[in-house]
């Protein structure tokens, strides 16, 4: 086998069997579309045979190694690499890593499946529905998707980041596999400041229920909701901690009850990020919502790039 697979593989058996740690001390890896991160699982999205270039922020930069189970990888200079994507849509696998201090960080690159393959709404049977041609007010944030991730069977469970796998934020809609769904690295950056500050505030969590992620275009006008939710551009999720799975949210302020006060806990953390310039670049949208006979109370959290509030 390829000495490029064997490294991969043996990085995401690791991490499939050992307690996923926060982060990867030692270096970071900064994408044009993000700011640096230290986590020890990430990903990144790029249309088929297009590149994706990245910074590998560390002290001695001869001993940083980098793999790649199928795309290329090429090293540049000054800790800047280029990957070169497959031509079909999928999934791989980099593995970035420390030679002398066997300090690890595995990248999901996602190869998007594109959009213009699409047979009127729909995506190798999958539904999608349809995007507007025209951007929202022209802004380029509501910029019609060129492809989606393909999740499968087999990918479905893949950590994109410590605490969140991509099955989390499929769209609700019932289909068969495969499915599709589009999700900005922002929002995972967000979600997983979060869960530290959460951490921090001792509260045991080990990732966030994600009511509802990405929405299909389809999706989410049958469910009656506005045009130009940041949900069907893949940067918002409806949130609550739920560690027990039974469908209420955790007692977050410790007052022994479930009320809107637990919401409010992750709300003003939230606030707080959107509120501190060194975080500016995932400012969004945040809204809390009462309980029905449905669901129970949650917050909204997205990335759109200006505050609103509900």
């Amino acid at each position: 086998m390829h000495k490029n697979k064997l490294v991969v593989l043996g990085l995401i058996f690791f991490y499939s069997i050992s307690n996923i740690l926060a982060d990867a001390e030692g270096f970071g890896i900064k994408f044009k579309n993000c700011e640096t991160v230290y986590f020890n699982r990430f990903f990144q999205t790029v249309m088929p045979g297009n590149t994706v270039e990245f910074n590998v922020e560390a002290e001695n930069q001869e001993n940083i190694e980098v793999y790649a189970e199928k795309g290329n990888i090429k090293k540049m200079g000054g800790g800047k690499w280029i990957y070169t994507a497959p031509e079909n849509s999928g999934d791989d696998q980099l593995a970035i890593s420390n030679k002398v201090s066997n300090q690890s960080i595995v990248i999901t690159i996602f190869v998007l499946a594109p959009l213009n393959k699409m047979k009127g709404e729909y995506l190798n049977g999958y539904r999608i529905g349809l995007y507007p041609d025209e951007g929202y007010k022209g802004q380029s944030k509501y910029k019609k998707p060129e492809g989606l991730i393909e999740v499968t069977g087999e990918n479905k469970d893949i950590f994109i980041t410590p605490h969140f796998q991509l099955k989390q934020f499929l769209c609700k809609q019932e289909s068969e596999w495969p499915k599709y769904l589009l999700l900005n690295p922002k929002l995972l950056v967000k979600l997983e400041f979060l869960i530290s500050e959460l951490h921090k505030e001792k509260v045991n969590v080990k990732t966030l229920f994600i009511m509802s992620g990405y929405r299909t275009p389809y999706y989410n006008k049958s469910i009656g909701n506005v045009k130009n939710s940041r949900h069907v551009y893949g940067d918002a999720a409806d949130i609550y901690v739920d560690e027990n799975n039974d469908g209420v949210i955790d007692d977050l302020n410790k007052d022994n009850k479930h009320t809107m006060s637990d919401a409010e806990v992750l709300h003003e953390i939230v606030s707080r990020y959107d509120n501190d310039p060194d975080y500016e670049h995932l400012m969004g949208g945040l809204g809390k919502y009462n309980k029905n006979s449905a669901h129970t109370f949650f917050i909204h959290v997205d990335t759109r790039g200006y505050k609103a509030r509900w």
